[in-house]
């Protein structure tokens, strides 16, 4: 399967965020206590400061399309903390993700960062384990999201 990874426009934005609310719902939303999934839809899916953020460049949004379909993408904030990692469950286990994730790897190198964190779902621990992530620390709860600190250094 070949697909292209490139840098979301702003006018793919709202596509992204519904890509991650159908994943979020289905894949995390189930070990989510009610508090948490209103956290995520507020403060990621609704909110416009998020969208803001990345058309002002302060987070960058990379997709992965098939057939100039979106099945992926990944997003990571001018402090190299992966914000979002979803795929469509079509392309599960296909290597989308990886490609995303080397895609951000190779976007912060060339800019000389070695260092990525991110709050992982326990759905996304087994693979940011596999991509070389640390936990910093045990499964935090903050808003109802549960999370684990990870982080990648090169």
């Amino acid at each position: 399967m070949s697909y292209t990874i490139r840098k979301l426009e702003m006018n793919e934005i709202d596509e992204a965020l519904s890509l991650v609310w159908e994943v979020f719902l289905e894949f995390e939303a189930p070990n989510y206590p009610d508090e948490g999934i209103r956290t995520f839809e507020n403060t990621i899916i609704k909110n416009e400061e998020f969208k803001n953020r990345i058309s002002s460049g302060d987070q960058i949004m990379f997709g992965a399309f098939y057939r100039n379909r979106l099945i992926g993408i990944a997003s990571i904030s001018l402090r190299n903390h992966i914000s979002l990692l979803f795929v469509h469950k079509d392309y599960h286990w296909k290597g989308v993700a990886t490609s995303l994730f080397e895609h951000l790897l190779r976007d912060l190198k060339n800019r000389g960062i070695k260092k990525i964190t991110v709050h992982s779902s326990r759905y996304g621990i087994p693979f940011y384990h596999k991509m070389g992530f640390k936990d910093l620390d045990v499964e935090q709860i903050k808003n109802g999201i549960p999370h684990t600190p990870m982080v990648y250094t090169d």
